[in-house]
């Protein structure tokens, strides 16, 4: 009596499972991929048709296809929004310190200017080490699409 009820317990559990592997969601229809346009910039599209996902900018979106993915899509989305971020930040903090620079300068160049070369070589370092970050983040994000393309049936 006990065997055939474990038995029924367990067939039950895998047809979910049975009916989650034939979903209508095929490469075809749910990969993803980097698309980059002149005026719109960097978007995640999804599918032959190229539906939007999300749209990167300076500061990460949230992609719930890449949040919600295996361990291995999960870890590299999250190293991405990581060093994304960061990048973004950075590259902002030397855009600031570029601005702050322009305008002492442009203000009594000659009392100030250790602190003009100052804010420059910030803006430098910042800038630098954003766009090093901005790539680092562009890495972990392809290697992230790529797992999760890489679990679709064909």
């Amino acid at each position: 009596m006990v065997r055939p009820l474990i038995a029924f317990i367990l067939l039950g559990l895998g047809i979910p499972s049975a009916r989650a592997q034939g979903s209508p969601c095929t490469y075809d229809s749910c990969a993803l991929r980097v698309r980059t346009r002149f005026f719109s910039g960097v978007s995640i599209v999804q599918g032959h048709g190229a539906r939007r996902v999300a749209k990167v900018g300076m500061f990460t979106p949230r992609v719930d296809v890449l949040a919600g993915g295996s361990d291995s899509v999960r870890t590299h989305y999250q190293a991405f929004r990581f060093h994304h971020n960061n990048g973004g930040a950075l590259t902002l903090v030397g855009a600031l310190a570029a601005g702050v620079a322009g305008g002492l300068a442009a203000n009594n160049y000659e009392h100030r200017k250790a602190a003009v070369w100052s804010l420059l070589g910030v803006s430098l370092v910042c800038s630098l080490s954003g766009g090093a970050q901005l790539a680092a983040g562009n890495d972990q994000l392809q290697q992230s699409i790529w797992f999760y393309n890489r679990e679709l049936p064909r």
